[in-house]
């Protein structure tokens, strides 16, 4: 997630897009194309007002060669208190693309079909998983279990015919849903400050924890952990996290 690089270089255009939930609203900031040298992706991430941070971040070209890139379209998806967004652009790379988002569009009910801003592959992949809460009758409720979200997220992906790639994210602010084939995942544990507040109850289970979750498109060796903390490559599959217990990786069987 470094910035540095991109920020150096002139020729580079940046975006990004950050959210976070609180209580039964969605906050989202997104900077679609960022040429500012002094914009900070990492400031924003940490301003994020939640116990649980969705964000995607891109560099492309801005230049006027073969090499250009243009910018994607990052924002991320919302509805009520959920926020989602899919690491790929477009659904498949083949000639099943345009089924597979009439399938997608077709399992949608009347009612998130209108909240659709209609701003790409991204937000329709994201609005399929709400399509499948909502079958389910999960959808509405205040919170939705773990279980369940794996189980819309498995929905899903047969929806989509198990692509070869698709990560997708979505949360609630307290679960974290994640689809990941492609591509590589990385957890990173941050080590437990010694002068970390405790609850009253003064248990172990108290203290404050955090953990970052990294796509990218990296070689397969493992980055080097920052100092005290704990990093692991997760394997490809449908999981969930918790806010309250952010390093521990619920799978079905």
């Amino acid at each position: 997630m470094a910035d540095d690089g991109a920020a150096a270089d002139p020729a580079l255009v940046r975006a990004w897009s950050v959210g976070g939930v609180q209580g039964s609203e969605t906050l989202v900031q997104s900077r679609p194309v960022v040429r500012e040298l002094r914009a900070d992706f990492i400031a924003d991430f940490l301003r994020a007002p939640s116990q649980t941070t969705l964000a995607a971040h891109a560099v492309a070209s801005s230049g006027h060669g073969a090499e250009d890139i243009p910018v994607p379209r990052l924002g991320l998806a919302r509805f009520q208190r959920w926020l989602g967004v899919r690491a790929e652009g477009a659904l498949t790379a083949d000639e099943r693309d345009d089924a597979v988002r009439d399938r997608l569009k077709a399992s949608l009910p009347d009612f998130l079909q209108r909240a659709l801003s209609h701003s790409g592959d991204r937000e329709l992949v994201v609005f399929g998983f709400l399509a499948a809460l909502h079958a389910s009758g999960d959808l509405n409720k205040p919170y939705v279990a773990p279980p369940q979200i794996r189980r819309a997220l498995a929905g899903l992906d047969e929806l989509l015919g198990h692509p070869a790639r698709l990560n997708l994210f979505v949360c609630d602010g307290r679960t974290l849903g994640v689809i990941h084939r492609g591509g590589r995942l990385l957890l990173v544990d941050a080590p437990v400050p010694s002068g970390a507040r405790r609850a009253m109850a003064h248990g172990p289970e108290s203290r404050v924890q955090a953990s970052l979750l990294i796509h990218d498109d990296g070689p397969a060796d493992l980055p080097p952990a920052p100092e005290g903390a704990e990093l692991r490559r997760l394997p490809e599959g449908i999981f969930t996290l918790h806010a309250r217990q952010p390093g521990q990786v619920e799978r079905d069987e």
